[in-house]
């Protein structure tokens, strides 16, 4: 399990990979109709990072998913499509072997110098001598492999001991990418259930939190990544001064937290709020919301075995209050909410 990652990064590589796999076998066994559609699906590849960077997926997975829709395309006769994905293989790998060949035997057609053959438009087609004979732009399918040929004019090919080689080999391959499918499968497969215990952990530590710290005059507001804790009335009557009611809150709270800690790891942010004023900033957070927020981290310190240093200030912006910003509301929007949030990976989008 050490080589599996919840990174999204990773498993966009895989799921890539594994989709270029399938088409190759789908081109091998001659279903060129299904490798056309399964390369179609994975989009625009060009300009991939390496693995690890924002967006890579690694550059050697593209230039073999372009290759492959390359001599896709030639096969069913797009040769303008073809010139173009190996054109994009270059840009990527200039010293590319298939991009170099396969745009060699383009330009030769082009020019006159080489006939290109018919073409089998037909979804699945039989993997044999004759069905072979029929391919365009040097590119066929020999014995279950997908491979460029250099027939010259005449375009004969050899029979006989080679052949039979040949698909030896390519069954051997076949073999070798079906293998690497299955593991892929398996990779992938192992990604997903990390997610869902990571996500089924989170989903238990939250409805904890949200149990252990329902009160009266509290609103419990369950989001996907965290619980927050919205005071019912604010919290401060005027500037950072705070009121009864609310000291005795946040002092209760402090204590469940502290219970909370020993067997649910959590984060816990105060955010201080405050109401726009005539001739004050309209936005932008203050220092009186990030008073607050100090003033109720030490409440909620005070009589537990709890930090100020456990916890997050900020201020929030003066717009987004825990209640719409009406003149009813001001008085409830002096105050301070809590965001306690489960320690360990984010919830996935």
């Amino acid at each position: 399990m050490s080589e599996v990652t919840d990174n999204p990064v990773d498993a966009r590589a895989l799921h890539l990979q594994l989709a270029v796999s399938r088409a190759h076998s789908a081109a091998r066994a001659g279903d060129l109709d299904l490798a056309a559609r399964l390369l179609d699906e994975l989009g625009e590849l060009d300009g991939p990072g390496e693995p690890g960077e924002p967006g890579g997926v690694g550059r050697a997975t593209v230039v073999a998913a372009l290759n492959l829709r390359a001599k896709v395309h030639a096969q069913r006769g797009e040769l303008p499509e073809a010139d173009a994905c190996w054109s994009r293989v270059e840009a990527l790998a200039p010293d590319d072997p298939d991009a170099a060949a396969g745009r060699r035997t383009l330009a030769k057609i082009a020019a006159g110098r080489r006939h290109a053959r018919p073409v089998v438009h037909t979804g699945r087609v039989a993997v044999i001598a004759g069905a072979l004979a029929a391919t365009v732009a040097g590119v066929a399918l020999i014995g279950g492999a997908v491979k460029l040929i250099d027939g010259g004019e005449g375009g004969g090919e050899g029979g006989g001991s080679g052949s039979v080689a040949e698909a030896d080999n390519g069954s051997e391959r076949l073999s070798e990418e079906s293998r690497r499918a299955d593991e892929l499968k398996a990779r992938l497969a192992a990604i997903e259930e990390d997610r869902a215990a990571d996500a089924e952990q989170r989903d238990s530590a939250l409805d904890e939190v949200a149990k252990r710290l329902a009160m009266p005059g509290v609103e419990i507001r369950r989001h996907a990544g965290d619980v927050q804790l919205v005071f019912r009335t604010g919290v401060f009557p005027y500037d950072s001064v705070i009121g009864p009611e609310g000291a005795e809150a946040l002092t209760e709270i402090g204590r469940r937290l502290a219970d909370l800690l020993a067997g649910t790891p959590v984060e816990t942010t105060v955010v201080g709020h405050s109401v726009a004023v005539p001739g004050g900033a309209p936005s932008g957070g203050s220092v009186v919301a990030l008073n607050r927020a100090r003033v109720a981290a030490q409440y909620l310190a005070q009589d537990s075995d709890l930090r100020l240093t456990d916890f997050r200030l900020v201020s929030a912006d003066q717009r987004r209050g825990p209640f719409p910003a009406t003149a009813a509301n001001a008085p409830r929007n002096r105050t301070v909410t809590l965001l306690i949030t489960p320690k360990g990976p984010p919830p996935t989008p």
